[in-house]
Parts: structure tokens; sequence; C-alpha cells
């Protein structure tokens, strides 16, 4: 399973990636691939979008494309995603969900509707927005002792190491051993909710989203370099 840009650390395959991960899968035809573009559209820095199954049309008959109107359009809430990819695969994925569900509501649908055959200039308008959240985030977070991380090349994600942190201790006395021990010491001194590495199959971060106001980031800024003056 592909996912680019990414969700959490904002990286992007360029078309070289994928051309050099197909040449890889032709060697091994039992290997399917979902190709999630659910961020297609959050890029940063002018990066030009790329997915498997345009770069590699001779593995199409085994790639899924999957995608939606989340979060290019801001629609979350809306519940609607679209996938392409064998017509076998499409049938079979139709059974499955006549069995468990009929349809997406017909507001979402409209709404989809509306939204891709709609004028884009808000597409491009929010992706500066999310730039320059992204750019103001990644500044306050390498300020602080002990935290690095790199600015993401899509999606609106920070993935921040906090291996600094480790070994230092919380004013109640508890060290710091892990992402999660992190996570919940932000959660409990700072009132911030943050996702810890370890669910992400890597540690030791943690996920920051700049998709909210930027004042808003800059309050959680300063609570977390408020929180980590207090390790020791």
């Amino acid at each position: 399973m592909l996912n680019s840009p990414s969700n959490p650390s904002g990286a992007v395959f360029s078309a070289g990636e994928l051309k050099a991960l197909a040449e890889v899968l032709e060697r091994h035809p039992g290997v399917w691939t979902i190709s999630d573009d659910m961020y297609e559209h959050v890029l940063f820095d002018g990066r030009p979008f790329a997915t498997l199954a345009a770069v590699a049309p001779q593995l199409a008959d085994r790639i899924f494309t999957v995608n939606g109107c989340s979060k290019t359009y801001a629609m979350t809430g809306w519940r609607l995603g679209f996938g392409a990819g064998p017509a076998e695969v499409v049938r079979a994925m139709a059974r499955l969900q006549a069995q468990s569900s009929l349809n997406p509501s017909s507001v979402s649908q409209a709404a989809a509707v509306a939204a891709l055959n709609g004028p884009q200039d808000i597409v491009r308008e929010r992706c500066a927005i999310f730039q320059a959240r992204r750019d103001a985030l990644v500044k306050r977070l390498k300020a602080v002792p002990g935290l690095a991380c790199e600015p993401p090349e899509g999606a609106f994600y920070v993935y921040v190491s906090c291996a600094g942190w480790l070994g230092k201790r919380t004013p109640q006395g508890k060290a710091l051993e892990n992402d999660a021990d992190v996570t919940t010491f932000l959660l409990e001194t700072a009132h911030l909710a943050l996702p810890n590495g370890a669910g992400y199959g890597l540690s030791p971060y943690f996920r920051v989203s700049f998709a909210a106001e930027q004042t808003l980031l800059e309050r959680a800024c300063d609570r977390l370099a408020a929180a980590a003056a207090t390790l020791s």
C-alpha cells in the first residue's frame, strides 16, 4: 500500500521513484498495490504529483487507486471516496459493499460533483496557506530543544522526532521512555493531543497537523515549548 503524499510523514514519491519501484514490482507478479492518493492536490514548493498507475501502466491490472474528497475539498464528514482498478476487483467490491451499505448519501454525492466540477482556485489557495503554516510550524518546532523534523513535501502533517526527550524526566519525576510517554506528557501538561509514532509503525516520533488556523498553531507551539522547558 502506497500513500503519497503521506500521512503522517508528508513524504511524496516522485515519478522517478515510482518507476524504480515499478521495476521491482514487475519481477513479483503476485504483488498487488493499493495507491492511496487522498492528498493528491496538497503539495508544496511546486512539486508535481505522480501516481503508480500513471507512471507504470504495464502494472495496471494489479494496481487499485483510491481517492476522495475529504482532504482536497475539506469534506471529511461527508465520507465519500472513490477508486479505480481492474474490473474484477471493482465487481467484487460492489458485491461486498452491497451487503453492508446501499450507497453514499445523496447529499455527499451532490457535494462531490460540485467540488470536482467546480472552480479549483480554492485548492491552490489552500495549498499556499498550508505551505505558509508548514514553514512557520517547522521553524517553531525546530527551535524546541530535543525535537527535530523536516519540512513535509505534501499533506498537512509534520512528523516530529522526540528522540532528544527520551530519558528526561517530567516535573512529577516520570521518565520519558518512548513516544507514547511523550504524547501523554504533552496531553496532561500542555493539553495538546498528538498521535504518537508507534501507531504509525515508526518511533520515537509524534505527528502534528497544521490543518488548523495559524493562531491556534502558534498557541500550541507556545504550550509545547513551555512543556519542554519543564523537562530535566
